[in-house]
């Protein structure tokens, strides 16, 4: 028994429940985007990140020689790129504990790294690095 005010009413639930469903729907759809956003932009700055101290530790490998001026280098397995430059930045100094025969010298290294080519962005890397003890004079 329905009244006459009653007819209609389950298609406006069910319109209703098609709307609420349908913005949930393209709520997810939203969040999942936004996810999909941020881990891309997280591989980018950690492919960026670990390029530009790839080119660090091989500048500090190569000390006591120059890289001068800076110099781009092969693509990593990613296809992120680095360029490395070196410089002594002071005199040789004496530390305590050495003779007065050795010396220690600081070498600055910059290291530029930049991701794969489908992204854009850059990242620097400078480390200063103590060398020595070298031996200098006559070590008599």
């Amino acid at each position: 028994m329905t009244t006459s005010n009653e007819r209609g009413s389950a298609l406006i639930i069910t319109l209703m429940l098609l709307v609420i469903l349908t913005a949930i729907g393209i709520y997810a759809i939203s969040i999942s985007t936004t996810e999909m956003s941020i881990a891309l932009q997280s591989k980018r700055g950690t492919a960026t990140l670990n390029s530009a101290d790839s080119g660090a530790n091989f500048g500090i490998d190569l000390i006591p020689s120059f890289i001068d001026p800076l110099q781009c280098f092969p693509p990593l397995a990613d296809n992120s790129v680095y360029c490395v430059g070196s410089r002594m930045t002071g005199n040789m100094t004496l530390k305590p504990g050495f003779g007065a025969n050795y010396r220690f010298t600081d070498f600055e290294v910059d290291s530029t790294g930049t991701p794969p080519p489908q992204f854009v962005g850059q990242r620097t890397v400078q480390a200063v690095v103590n060398y020595g003890p070298v031996p200098v004079g006559t070590m008599y």
